[in-house]
C-alpha cells in the first residue's frame, strides 16, 4: 500500500554513509568566467503532444535512488535557511519535494498533477496546479518567495527563459533559487539536445539559464556534484545542484 511517509524513510546504512560528506566543503564546478550562450531553436523535444495529458496520470515513484534523494534533502535543508519565516516554492514539484520531515519554513508547491500535489505532506503553505510549459507566467506578486527549488524537472523546461524571469520576480531580493538534476528522465519530453550532452555539459546547460536570464548575480551562480568522490565502487544515481541569487 502506497505510504507517502516513505519519502522520509531511508535506510540507516545510507544516513550514516552520507551524512559525512561536509556540505561546506563542495567544489564548484562551473567554469571560471563563464559567459552565455544562445540556446534558441535547442529546446525542442520529441513528443510535443500536450504535457498535461502526458503528466494526467499520477506517478507515486521515485524518480532518483535512495542517496540521491538523501543527499539533496540534507543539501536543501543546508542552504535554505531554517526559519519559520522563510516562504520556499517547489517548482514543477509532485507527491515529493526532496525535503527533509524536519524542513523548518512555510512551504508552497506547484506542479501538474493535482493528486500528487494534494499528497505531497511538504506542503504547509498550499499548492497550485500550473504548467509552464503552456503559460511561464508564475501567479505570485513581485518578492513573495525568499527560495525556490526546482528539482529534477529542469530539463523538461522549453521556455526556460521566461521562466527564470519570472522566479527572479518573485524572489525577494538576495533570495535562492536552487535546480536539481540527475541522469534519470522520461526521454521524450526532456529537451532532447539534454540527451546528447555529457553530464559536466547539462550542468553548464542549466547555469546558462541564470546567465541568460541577466536577474541573477554572474557571481553568485555555483554548480556542485553533490556526490562525486565516492570511497567504494557503490553505483549512486549522481546528483548535481546549480544555483543562484
Amino acid at each position: 500500500m502506497f505510504n507517502i511517509k516513505q519519502q522520509f524513510a531511508f535506510p540507516s546504512y545510507i544516513k550514516e554513509k552520507y551524512s559525512r560528506i561536509d556540505l561546506n566543503k563542495l567544489n564548484n564546478i562551473l567554469k571560471p568566467n563563464a559567459k552565455p550562450f544562445q540556446i534558441k531553436d535547442r529546446l525542442k523535444r520529441r513528443d510535443e503532444t500536450t504535457d498535461a495529458d502526458f503528466y494526467s496520470h499520477p506517478r507515486f515513484v521515485h524518480h532518483i535512488d535512495d542517496r540521491a534523494r538523501y543527499i539533496l534533502h540534507r543539501f536543501y535543508k543546508h542552504i535554505i535557511p531554517q526559519k519559520e519565516s522563510v516562504r520556499t516554492l517547489d517548482l514543477c514539484s509532485s507527491w515529493t519535494s526532496h525535503l527533509p520531515e524536519d524542513f523548518i519554513g512555510k512551504v508552497h508547491g506547484l506542479g501538474m498533477n493535482r493528486p500528487e500535489l494534494s499528497s505531497n505532506p511538504s506542503f504547509n503553505d498550499g499548492f497550485t496546479v500550473h504548467d509552464l510549459n503552456a503559460d511561464p507566467k508564475i501567479n505570485f506578486s513581485n518578492e513573495t518567495f525568499d527560495a525556490v527549488i526546482c528539482s529534477v524537472s529542469v530539463d523538461y523546461l522549453n521556455r526556460p527563459k521566461e521562466v527564470f524571469q519570472e522566479i527572479s520576480r518573485i524572489l525577494k531580493p538576495g533570495g535562492l533559487f536552487v535546480t536539481s538534476f540527475s541522469n534519470r528522465c522520461f526521454p521524450t519530453k526532456v529537451i532532447s539536445n539534454w540527451l546528447s550532452m555529457s553530464e559536466q555539459e547539462r550542468v553548464e546547460w542549466v547555469a546558462n539559464y541564470f546567465y541568460n536570464c541577466d536577474a541573477f548575480d554572474a557571481n553568485s551562480i555555483k554548480a556542485h556534484s553533490l556526490l562525486e568522490n565516492q570511497e567504494d565502487n557503490e553505483y549512486v544515481d549522481p546528483m548535481y545542484v546549480v544555483y543562484g541569487k
